[in-house]
């Protein structure tokens, strides 16, 4: 098994874990926050292709673990979204509200570019973008163990951190 880290490494913001044991899994996907240069992230390459990810398993709902589910969707990914209960419920309602920032802000950006005579700015994601996502939620029950595949078993643990939140026992 490789785990290779994509976020959350010389910062706190943008969590991503991509694991290969045969098939290829994402531990969370979230949003890079704190200035321009973080937030440029958002919209660089992957580091994989989304449409060859198994499944994704969240380990809560805070946007910096989940706030690029709805690009990975958009980009292609259709595999499950394993969370606890608490998490799925908790990250529509934080995926909605993190849609409409990026169209809010996109729009007051492509003001400003047309007074400058610049292209428009697109956001990251759109609140159609946020609902595509809902349907591959899969709740999970925490202690639960999951086997996505002959070579990998993976538990949600009760973590603490905020309602719902889990670590991986991988």
């Amino acid at each position: 098994m490789q785990i290779t880290c994509l976020g959350a490494a010389g910062c706190v913001t943008g969590s991503n874990f991509l694991i290969e044991s045969g098939r290829k899994y994402l531990v969370d996907c979230g949003l890079f926050q704190g200035g321009r240069q973080m937030e440029a992230l958002n919209r660089g390459p992957w580091g994989f292709n989304p449409v060859d990810i198994e499944a994704l398993f969240l380990t809560h709902a805070h946007i910096d673990h989940s706030g690029r589910i709805p690009r990975l969707v958009k980009d292609g990914f259709r595999g499950r979204i394993y969370a606890s209960v608490p998490t799925v419920e908790l990250a529509k309602i934080l995926l909605l509200d993190s849609a409409h920032i990026q169209e809010m802000e996109a729009e007051w950006q492509t003001r400003k570019n047309n007074r400058r005579g610049e292209p428009r700015t697109e956001p990251l994601y759109r609140l159609s973008d946020a609902e595509a996502c809902f349907d591959l939620f899969e709740p999970v029950n925490q202690n639960e163990i999951l086997h996505p595949d002959a070579h990998l078993s993976i538990r949600f643990r009760n973590s603490g951190h905020i309602l719902g939140s889990s670590f991986l026992e991988i």
